[in-house]
C-alpha cells in the first residue's frame, strides 16, 4: 500500500503542471511572500469571523512556502514582529477587540511556527 502510495505522490508531485506552478511560484517569489503576509493582515483588520480553517489552511501555506523558497526562521520572527506591533498598535487605539485578538493568535502561532523553525535549521548535536 505505502509503495502504491509513493508512486502516485511522485507522479503528482512531479507532472507537468505542478512543475510550471512551481516555477511561476519561485519565479515571483517575493510577490508571493507579500500577498501571504497582506492575506494575514486583511484577514485581522477586515474579516469579522474567525475561522480556523482559514488560520490552519494559511499556516500550512507557509509551511509549504517555507520548504519551497527556502525561507530561514529570521523572515517568520520579522513577521512575528510586524504581527506585534500590530496587535500593540491596534490595543493603544482600539483596547481588547476581536483584531486585537486575532493578531495575538497569529503571533502566537507564527512563534511557534518560527521557534520549531529554528530548532530545524539549527539541531544540536
Amino acid at each position: 500500500m505505502k509503495k502504491i502510495l509513493g508512486k502516485v505522490l511522485h507522479k503528482i508531485l512531479t507532472s507537468e503542471k505542478i512543475e510550471k506552478m512551481t516555477s511561476f511560484l519561485k519565479e515571483n517569489k517575493k510577490i508571493v511572500l507579500a500577498l501571504f503576509v497582506v492575506s494575514i493582515f486583511v484577514d485581522i483588520f477586515f474579516v469579522k469571523s474567525n475561522s480556523d480553517i482559514v488560520i490552519f489552511s494559511i499556516l500550512l501555506l507557509y509551511g509549504i512556502f517555507i520548504k519551497m523558497f527556502q525561507i530561514k526562521s529570521r523572515r517568520t520572527f520579522l513577521l512575528c514582529l510586524a504581527l506585534l506591533a500590530a496587535m500593540f498598535i491596534n490595543f493603544l487605539f482600539t483596547g481588547p477587540s476581536i483584531p486585537t485578538e486575532k493578531a495575538a493568535v497569529w503571533l502566537v502561532l507564527f512563534m511557534a511556527l518560527g521557534i520549531f523553525q529554528q530548532w530545524r535549521e539549527n539541531p544540536t548535536k
